[in-house]
């Protein structure tokens, strides 16, 4: 069955094997894909994969959000910049969560799910460094350091990093055909 997805993406500095892997993944399994950036014209990423976002997330309301199935974050360098703190991004992801839909992240953008508060007494993996890991322990979720991590009764996936981004993709796909 053909799902609907939402990627979010920063508009530099994303890893772009965690964008366009997934992506892919999606694409071949003929799910629908929009992709949302936080401004108009092309996102790059760290490696210099361009990519022209479909949709602007400040114009996006709950009632767009409840076309989707999935949300999908991807990570990089970028994320402590665009996602990290991000009260927007927060109210995205939480909306996704409090609505049943599957919340996916991978690598630094694993962080804002955690600053949302879903994550909360759960556990999770991340791009594995002092400070994400600081900001799992200061947030109560329990750091794993397996590739990807599923909770399936959450609808919650979250990835390491780049390394992950086909396992990420495949568990993605996986998940919203449960």
């Amino acid at each position: 069955m053909t799902k609907k997805v939402l990627f979010i993406l920063m508009p530099e500095n994303y890893r772009d094997e965690e964008f366009y892997e997934p992506l892919n993944i999606l694409k071949a399994k003929n799910h629908q894909i929009d992709v949302a950036g936080f401004q108009e014209g092309v996102a790059t990423g760290s490696g210099g994969y361009r990519y022209t976002v479909h949709l602007i997330l400040d114009t996006l309301t709950n009632e767009d959000f409840d076309k989707y199935d999935a949300l999908i974050i991807p990570g990089g360098p970028g994320s402590t910049k665009y996602l990290w703190n991000n009260e927007k991004i927060q109210e995205v992801i939480k909306y996704f969560h409090e609505n049943k839909k599957v919340v996916c992240a991978i690598c630094y953008a694993v962080i804002a799910i955690v600053q949302s508060g879903i994550l909360e007494n759960k556990k999770a993996t991340v791009y594995p460094t002092d400070e994400s890991k600081n900001i799992f322990k200061e947030n109560n979720v329990t750091f794993v350091p397996d590739g990807c991590v599923t909770l399936e009764n959450e609808k919650i996936i979250t990835a390491q990093g780049p390394a992950f981004a086909k396992d990420f993709g495949n568990t993605i796909v996986e998940l919203l055909g449960k």
